[in-house]
């Protein structure tokens, strides 16, 4: 099936949609100050985008500015962001997108840092929505290596982690691709907490093709899932990065919580302290 290219919105309600979707994003701890940008596609020739240099939890509908297929300032009195090449490659290799968002959501972040990357194995709802969730290569912001990296992707997927950058999501209006962002920051959120608690059981390959009968049955599109084996997490004993702790041998005491560590350190602290506050004896 071709697909099909959403009709751009009036340029009127298309501010207020990004205004709204930046603050939402804002209010979520996803920007912090200027950080950030999001835009949409106003027609073959024209982009609405936020612009350089503006506090994305303040930002106005008459702040924004239009730029042409190659960046140029169109109408507007600010200038765009250094990163406007990111979305003109994202209208450029997908005629079916209409909006992009790109955020600094603070898990999909710190998976990224930490080299440990959201597959497509761990959740239905990932499979059924994004199929796998990929990290590019790491690219230097502002840079042509950005837009050059995230084309490669985008042809497979509307979501994806920026090495040490953030996060891109694209979808055919602004509240689409916001609602991609929430929903990976959400997959983020849960599989940090997951790995808190112990090792991560994956979901079988036979588990995952079965969701992907049943996405088709109910008319969702195919979503593609990266290789298995593959090198986008660590919770398969193939993958790259550390894995996570082992579960303690028979007749031992499970690894103790982060809150629970916390708390035997501080009563370990206090009993030392009380101890060394003692008056000896000669």
């Amino acid at each position: 099936m071709q697909p099909v290219t959403p009709r751009p919105p009036a340029e009127r309600d298309a501010r207020r949609d990004i205004v709204e979707v930046c603050r939402r994003i804002y209010a979520r701890g996803w920007l912090a100050a200027t950080d950030g940008n999001v835009s949409v596609r106003l027609g073959d020739d024209r982009v609405l985008t936020t612009p350089t240099g503006v506090h994305k939890g303040y930002l106005r509908e008459d702040d924004l500015l239009v730029v042409d297929r190659r960046g140029r300032r169109v109408s507007g009195t600010r200038g765009p962001s250094s990163e406007i090449a990111m979305h003109l490659a994202a209208y450029d290799v997908r005629p079916d997108v209409g909006a992009v968002v790109h955020a600094h959501p603070t898990n999909c972040i710190a998976f990224s840092l930490a080299g440990v990357s959201l597959a497509q194995c761990l959740l239905p709802e990932v499979v059924f929505t994004f199929g796998s969730i990929p990290t590019t290569a790491y690219t230097t912001p502002t840079t042509e290596e950005v837009p050059n990296e995230v084309r490669r992707w985008l042809v497979g997927f509307d979501a994806m982690i920026l090495d040490r950058h953030g996060s891109l999501t694209v979808g055919a209006d602004v509240y689409a691709a916001y609602d991609k962002l929430e929903r990976m920051e959400h997959v983020a959120e849960i599989t940090l907490r997951a790995r808190m608690l112990g090792p991560i059981r994956p979901l079988e390959p036979a588990q995952v093709e079965r969701l992907r009968e049943v996405g088709r049955g109910l008319g969702l599109p195919d979503r593609t899932i990266l290789p298995s084996p593959c090198d986008h997490c660590n919770a398969c004993p193939s993958g790259k990065a550390a894995a996570a702790p082992p579960l303690p041998p028979p007749g031992h005491a499970p690894l103790p919580l982060a809150a629970d560590r916390e708390d035997l350190v501080r009563r370990v602290t206090e009993s030392l302290s009380a101890t060394l506050a003692r008056p000896r004896g000669r």
